[in-house]
């Protein structure tokens, strides 16, 4: 019986170290930083491999590695805040409201705050659009 020769794929964290070999060959200078695309290729092998394998595997410090990687989760925690474009205020309900405070902020840090006990009198649609339209 033959048997086959058959070609194993590489492991994710030989083609990373490949990618790390190659740099190392073609970098202008010495001390030329290692660039983002391969940090980030390394990043990415943290759910398959302990940090210590990837950093002895790469040869990159291991601390530098370590901090890389807790950076990346801290981004990803991080949400940019929602800046509402539209609120709909029903308008066509009364409400039995004893306080109603609106805030309004603009992209600039302008700010309006309105505070109404009871019923207010006023058009707050009207003052909302009059504060969205200063200076225009």
């Amino acid at each position: 019986m033959g048997h086959k020769n058959s070609l194993a794929l590489p492991s994710p964290l030989e083609s990373v170290q490949y990618q790390f070999a190659t740099w190392r060959e073609t970098k202008k200078t010495p001390r030329e930083p290692i660039p983002e695309y391969l940090w980030e290729a390394a990043s990415k092998l943290q759910n398959d491999y302990p940090i210590s394998q990837i950093s002895k595997a790469l040869r990159v410090n291991h601390t530098d590695m370590k901090n890389r990687i807790s950076g990346q989760k801290s981004n990803r925690q991080k949400k940019k805040p929602s800046s509402a474009l539209f609120v709909e205020l029903d308008c066509l309900h009364s409400f039995a409201a004893s306080e109603c405070i609106v805030e309004m902020e603009d992209a600039f840090g302008a700010k309006m705050r309105m505070r109404f006990k009871g019923q207010a009198d006023l058009d707050l649609l009207e003052l909302g659009k009059a504060f969205w339209t200063k200076g225009k």
